[in-house]
């Protein structure tokens, strides 16, 4: 797939959105009005279906009840609310963006929460508190965690639970997306976090102080990601390890994109005459970290893995999971189709059959970003709705983070 990056497009004076917003039969009275009713009116005309999965009439009973509302709004609230009307695409490529003026305004607890092992728990906290890092998050201001996921989930464009967990723990310590939710009265307000500690099973409740987004680089945390596994996340676009104890070719690709100073296609050269020049046993293709770009730059190294493959008879371990999206997922299923490869780890972020090719367009008076789809991408026809799922499901574990042990990679070593 091709991601098409941001395009602004150009708009005509405010007033003409005032007169045109008369087919709503809506009265447009302010600026937050008519950037909703231009929502309403343009994405449904834009996106490729976007009536795939929601009705006219609920779509319309959302924008009627956004324009209700617009009197008592702040920014934030605005941009919360413009996101809920966007998700009724049902589609994770369809979404709302940040502005530099609304990011200024977050403001976040000093923690961040991942979903692992079937629950939410603590990957960063204020130093004060690392004793909690593992631990399972109970729940905010006393509000369950089940039912915090389950308010927030209409403003977070998915179009399955995977997604929608791993598109979430990235903003689930804004307080403003709190006070938006009815968890806390004003983003300023202290926030209770109850936890279990992971040591002891004790459930400790814990007030933390909101802090701006400024601020928020100058704390000092304590991470479970502390101690990092070779084969871990990297800042690299692309890279190859040597497992050499277990004869094992590791490339990681993490955007597909590339980058003139590294080009893509050199590094696939040296890939494939590493892998014809040397009698590896295994390579691993690593895509848990990479949301997207354009599919069609990693073909190249599909083919020719595949082609060695038959020659030389390594395996081929595709690496799969929450961050796996949009065309990097198409990449995994080029492997699937084209070598004879396993796809290892777990759900991936993207579905499998989906929709993307986006676009995108600036809201006329917050000039908030929207994208949208253009494309609905049929991988495989008999295949469910949801996540494309691993041959090989292989989950990774709060122990192993927080030793800095890649589960997925050392249980595959251990079975070689």
């Amino acid at each position: 797939m091709k991601h098409t990056r941001f395009v602004t497009l150009v708009f005509v004076a405010t007033a003409v959105f005032f007169l045109g917003s008369c087919t709503t039969g809506l009265k447009v009275s302010n600026p937050k009005q008519a950037d909703i009713t231009y929502l309403y009116e343009q994405l449904p005309k834009l996106h490729v279906d976007f009536y795939h999965a929601t009705s006219k009439a609920e779509f319309r009973k959302a924008y009627r009840a956004a324009m209700e509302d617009t009197g008592k709004m702040g920014d934030l609230d605005f941009y919360f609310t413009l996101r809920r009307l966007a998700s009724l695409a049902k589609d994770s490529h369809t979404s709302v963006g940040l502005t530099q003026e609304l990011v200024a305004q977050l403001s976040a607890i000093p923690a961040q929460f991942s979903y692992v092992e079937g629950a939410w728990r603590v990957s960063v906290i204020e130093r004060d508190h690392a004793e909690l890092l593992g631990g399972e998050v109970i729940a905010i201001n006393s509000i369950p965690m089940q039912e915090v996921e389950r308010l927030a989930s209409p403003l977070f464009s998915h179009d399955n639970q995977v997604w929608l967990r791993y598109y979430l723990s990235q903003q689930l310590n804004l307080t403003n997306l709190y006070a938006y939710l009815g968890i806390a009265t004003s983003p300023s307000q202290m926030v209770s976090l109850t936890v279990k500690q992971r040591s002891t099973d004790e459930e400790h409740t814990i007030s933390l102080t909101p802090v701006s987004a400024n601020e928020y680089g100058m704390l000092s945390f304590a991470t479970w990601y502390q101690s990092h596994p070779e084969t871990g996340a990297s800042n690299a676009p692309y890279r190859a390890l040597l497992l050499e104890e277990s004869n094992t070719l590791f490339v990681q690709y993490n955007v597909c994109m590339s980058y003139d100073e590294y080009p893509l296609d050199g590094f696939i050269q040296e890939i494939l005459a590493l892998a014809e020049s040397s009698s590896f046993e295994h390579v691993m293709v690593d895509l848990r970290y990479n949301s997207g770009g354009d599919s069609r730059l990693l073909e190249p190294l599909v083919d020719g893995l595949g082609a060695l493959q038959d020659e030389q008879g390594f395996s081929i371990d595709v690496l799969i999971g929450e961050g796996t999206f949009s065309s990097a997922l198409m990449n995994a299923m080029h492997f699937k189709k084209r070598t004879n490869a396993r796809l290892v780890g777990g759900p991936s972020g993207g579905s499998l059959n989906h929709y993307g090719e986006t676009r995108n367009f600036s809201l006329p008076n917050s000039k908030i970003p929207v994208s949208y789809s253009t494309k609905h991408f049929v991988m495989d026809k008999k295949y469910q709705a949801g996540p494309l799922m691993p041959d090989l499901a292989i989950e990774r574990t709060v122990d192993d983070i927080l030793a800095g042990r890649d589960t997925v990679v050392e249980a595959l070593l251990q079975s070689y």
